[in-house]
């Protein structure tokens, strides 16, 4: 089998490269996985940068989340069953693997799902730093007022429909008219266009009482004008620096998850089922509309990771 792996701490492109290794049973507590669809993250390139785990040892696998077909389990393995669709994930920075066309996984980290639909890996990083993060940390309640910067991303977008379903107003900060069409679509209350319009004078005519959360993952000039505008008693999610990811470590959506972690199986079982029952809509990029066609392959990997 072949997958990707870090050599170095450069660029990604410069920092990976596909290896092959023997094809063998899985260990008495392993899962086996062929792997169909791998999600990509934000932290593939601050891992390649050194941030997460600058002492590891040279080289080491990389990628976050799997969607695949189990093909054996090891003898201890009661949990799962052979032929069984699959999600699985690393829960912290050293426990990659997903750019593999095989995974050994313990069973502990694999989550049973109804189809290979590629839409289930947009729950694990995404799905639950978005839903956590706001109920455990945001403490979000019907008629709170919410703002989420990048609100069209992996996250942003999932968390704004989990607001709405909360009975949140929600206001979603993008930058380009196709993704404010995106979240109106998705119910955002009111969308705020920062290369069009002036965040402060927005904030301070429209919202005069404040926002009572704030979800924040741009930093810089955005973050400050922001802080300035939270409600009495809001609470402000510093969920990364976009401005700033590659230079710095920040308190970043995995880092929150694994605080968290008791409660993963519980969300992603409720966002599982939304998707199935239609009631979260999950947006990816298969690469259809890229001048390099869809991301097919291993190969296809650096492609993905580079999109901005």
């Amino acid at each position: 089998m072949s997958g990707w792996g870090i050599y170095t701490t450069s660029n990604f492109r410069e920092a990976v490269k596909v290896v092959s290794v023997p094809l063998v049973a899985p260990g008495d507590d392993q899962v086996l996985i062929r792997n169909i669809y791998a999600g990509v993250n934000a932290a593939d390139v601050g891992t390649t940068a050194g941030l997460f785990n600058p002492n590891a040892e040279l080289p080491f696998d990389v990628g976050l989340e799997a969607l695949g077909v189990i093909e054996a389990v090891g003898k201890n393995v009661t949990t799962h069953t052979v032929g069984q669709y699959v999600i699985a994930f690393g829960a912290n920075h050293t426990k990659e693997f997903a750019y593999a066309e095989y995974l050994y996984v313990q069973p502990e980290d694999v989550i049973p799902v109804p189809s290979l639909n590629p839409k289930f890996l947009g729950l694990l990083v995404s799905g639950l730093t978005a839903t956590i993060g706001l109920d455990e940390l945001g403490r979000i309640q019907k008629g709170d007022k919410v703002l989420i910067t990048a609100s069209a991303g992996g996250t942003g977008h999932i968390g704004v429909q989990w607001a709405k379903r909360k009975g949140a107003y929600v206001i979603g900060l993008t930058s380009s008219p196709e993704k404010a069409k995106l979240l109106t679509e998705l119910g955002t209350d009111r969308v705020i266009d920062y290369k069009t319009e002036n965040l402060d004078e927005v904030l301070t005519k429209e919202f005069p009482h404040g926002v009572d959360v704030i979800w924040e993952t741009i930093g810089g000039q955005v973050y400050e004008t922001l802080f300035n505008h939270l409600a009495p008693k809001g609470r402000l999610l510093i969920v990364g620096s976009i401005s700033g990811h590659l230079t710095s470590p920040t308190i970043d959506n995995l880092n929150m998850k694994v605080d968290h972690k008791a409660l993963c199986g519980k969300y992603v079982r409720q966002l599982i089922g939304d998707v199935v029952n239609n009631k979260l809509r999950v947006v990816l990029d298969l690469g259809q509309n890229r001048s390099e066609g869809e991301f097919v392959g291993i190969e296809s990997v650096v492609r993905g990771v580079e999109i901005p």
